[in-house]
Formats: C-alpha cells, structure tokens, sequence
C-alpha cells in the first residue's frame, strides 16, 4: 500500500508521462503537416550559389547566395534563408545597383521577391537605402515597402515610412517623411576651416 507521499510522487509520474507524451505526439504531427504540405516541397538546394542572367546576350543580374532552396507545388518559390547579395547591370555591362539582404523568398508565379532583416540597396549615384523589408515586383519593374526607411545621398539623409521607386531605385517616393538631415559637402567644410 502506498503512503500518501508515494501515492502523489505516483500521480506526479503519471502525469509528466502523459504530458509528454502529448506534447510529442503534437509536434510529431506539426511536423507531418509541414512535411506533407502541398506547397512545401523542397525539390533542390544550392549551397554557396553564384547565378548570373542573361538576356538577348548581356547580363541583366548576378546573384550570390550562401544556399538557395527550391520549393515546388502549387505556389512554387526559391528560399534565400542565408541571404543573399544581387548586383545589377545596364545595356553596357556595368553594374548599375546593388541589394544585400540576409533572407529573402522569391515566389515564382508571380515574380515577386521579398527581401527581409538588413536590406541595403546602391544605385548607380551612390544612393544608399536602408529597411527591414522590401518588395521587388519584376512584372511591374518596382521596389516598395511600408517599413522604416533611411536613404543616404551625398547631400542628405532621409527618414521615413513605406517607399515606391521604380526598380533600379533612381526615382523613389517616401510616403510619409520623417526627416531629413543635410550633410555638408567637403568643399564647404574646407571653406569653413579657412
């Protein structure tokens, strides 16, 4: 016969055991349901992935990415979950902008590529942005967001929420501006020293 003491250290085991025993049958079933859904096939992987476009014989595109993975089913898309840094080049071959991201996901349907956590883009004036999220949209040729953002130029910085610009980021409107801060030029700050 079991003391009280025992009789509860029994109904503590008991109940542990069948804790555990849900909580693993629960995630054995996430599990299931991530690895059977539909749109969750991985069909490749790419690690350290160096892929340039071309199109009518001049590179359009050269993207780097420490690993790409290829889904496919009804909503096939490319993960970029290390990041990945794409560099892009005009009618004579030069690159003309820049985007870094460390995650990205690319939803081939609808071409549409979404760009998260650290995303920087140059273009070809040295104009810099920075936001946590950016959308680029190649049927519609545009880059937008609605996240913060900062754009460094060589006479200002400009902070905001949401941007729309067409896609090699050279004519951009910031929606709602918070400010902006004018930077000196090196030439007036040589006129100021004299």
């Amino acid at each position: 016969m079991l003391t009280q003491k025992g009789n509860y250290i029994l109904r503590c085991l008991v109940f542990l055991t069948a804790t555990l025993f849900l909580v693993s049958c629960e995630n054995n079933m996430n599990t299931v349901n991530l690895m059977t859904a539909p749109d969750k096939n991985l069909r490749e992987v790419e690690d350290n992935a160096s892929i340039v476009y071309n199109d009518s014989a001049r590179t359009k595109l050269h993207l780097t990415a420490p690993r790409i993975e290829y889904y496919e089913g009804p909503a096939p898309y490319i993960l970029f979950p290390k990041g990945t840094s794409i560099d892009f080049y005009d009618d004579s071959n030069k690159v003309n902008g820049h985007l870094d991201a460390n995650y990205a996901k690319r939803d081939i349907n609808s071409k549409l590529m979404e760009a998260d956590n650290n995303v920087r883009v140059v273009n070809r004036k040295g104009e810099k942005l920075n936001t946590e999220q950016l959308f680029w949209d190649e049927g519609k040729q545009k880059i937008y967001t609605n996240k913060y953002v900062t754009i460094q130029t060589a006479k200002q910085i400009i902070y905001g929420d949401g941007l729309v610009s067409n896609e090699d980021f050279t004519q951009y409107r910031i929606t709602n501006i918070r400010g902006t801060i004018q930077l000196d030029s090196p030439e007036e700050n040589d006129k100021d020293k004299k």
